[in-house]
């Protein structure tokens, strides 16, 4: 969460995994807190930047319920009963005689069964049902992780009645959501990683390439920086799994990966674009050619250790990129696999 009060409304709803992150740094922040003031400052911040709401009235129980209003930037003020939001709040919260909630608002309470706390919020004109879906998710998430603070903080002026057998249960959500939130953030990008990388090699995969090149390729570009892209194709992978099966062929393509991996810099991009090719993009290469001059080195080395029932062979094909072209990095990858071609087409006649 930001520490200052000026509050942006974005013009698109945050992603998920946005809001999950916004409340998961919400329940750490609040877990530093022992100021009830503070704890709805934190509070006002969260209902905007994570709902989208443009206002919103908090009703905490007890003889003399609070009211607490929040602004458009998430400052929090003092609510009476003549609030025009304040008699849905306080239906909802006493069980009495229904008031429809105002045109445009999202409500929710916890608990859900005699709450102790009720949460009215403003949501954007035009929003969809999944998005408001989302925003009632968000907002009884927000206003459990702020009534559980109030109670672990124990206010002893009129939220005094937050301190009750219910405390116990909503701090235990509150932790329950919190370790749930850092469950799913450690998933999503577990998730990340796995959708960027080849499983067979451990190297990056085709969309993981393009993820880690393109920035690079850019800065190069800005900066006039040399770099160059190498395409490699392993010779004869067809027949070694024809002939010896398919876990050795893959063995094969796993030996490939090392040998390049071997022959460029930790700083160097690798990845499998699939089957029996491999692509490289390597920046400030100040000799390109000195990078096929490793390639080749590696491999033979690796023929000479005899460990494997073939000799691994590779075709590779290198352009340097131009830093004052226009040309994309798709396009140097299609030469250097037109390049990679060429060279194999040399070799085998």
């Amino acid at each position: 969460m930001r520490k200052d009060k000026r509050v942006s409304h974005r013009t698109e709803p945050l992603s998920d995994s946005e809001r999950l992150q916004g409340l998961l740094t919400m329940a750490r922040e609040l877990l530093q807190i022992d100021e009830p003031s503070a704890v709805l400052r934190l509070a006002g911040r969260a209902i905007v930047e994570l709902s989208g709401a443009t206002e919103a009235l908090l009703l905490i129980g007890g003889e003399s319920p609070l009211g607490v209003a929040f602004g458009c930037d998430g400052t929090a003020s003092s609510a009476h009963v003549q609030h025009p939001w304040y008699a849905a709040a306080h239906a909802r919260m006493t069980g009495g005689p229904s008031v429809p909630a105002p045109t445009g608002t999202l409500m929710v309470a916890v608990p859900q069964a005699q709450p102790i706390a009720v949460l009215l919020a403003a949501c954007p004109v035009g929003s969809t049902p999944e998005i408001a879906r989302r925003q009632a998710a968000t907002l009884e998430t927000a206003l459990e992780l702020t009534a559980a603070t109030l109670g672990r903080i124990q206010v002893r002026s009129s939220l005094e009645q937050l301190v009750t057998t219910q405390y116990t249960q909503l701090a235990e959500r509150t932790q329950e959501h919190a370790d749930e939130l850092a469950r799913r953030d450690l998933a999503a990008r577990d998730m990340l990683s796995l959708s960027l990388t080849d499983v067979l090699t451990g190297l990056n995969n085709r969309r993981g390439f393009f993820v880690r090149t393109e920035p690079l390729f850019r800065l190069a570009q800005r900066q006039h920086r040399g770099s160059a892209l190498v395409y490699v194709d392993i010779d004869a992978l067809k027949v070694v799994n024809d002939t010896l099966g398919h876990a050795v062929g893959d063995q094969m393509i796993r030996d490939a990966a090392a040998v390049l991996r071997a022959s460029l810099r930790d700083a160097d991009v690798l990845a499998r674009m699939g089957g029996d090719e491999f692509v490289a993009y390597a920046l400030d290469e100040a000799q390109p050619h000195a990078l096929l001059s490793r390639l080749q080195q590696a491999l033979d080395a690796f023929n000479r250790l005899r460990q494997r029932p073939y000799l691994l062979s590779l075709s590779a094909g290198m352009v340097s990129c131009d830093p004052a072209a226009s040309t994309t990095l798709s396009d140097y990858i299609q030469q250097a696999d037109d390049a990679m071609y060429e060279h194999k087409r040399r070799r085998l006649h």
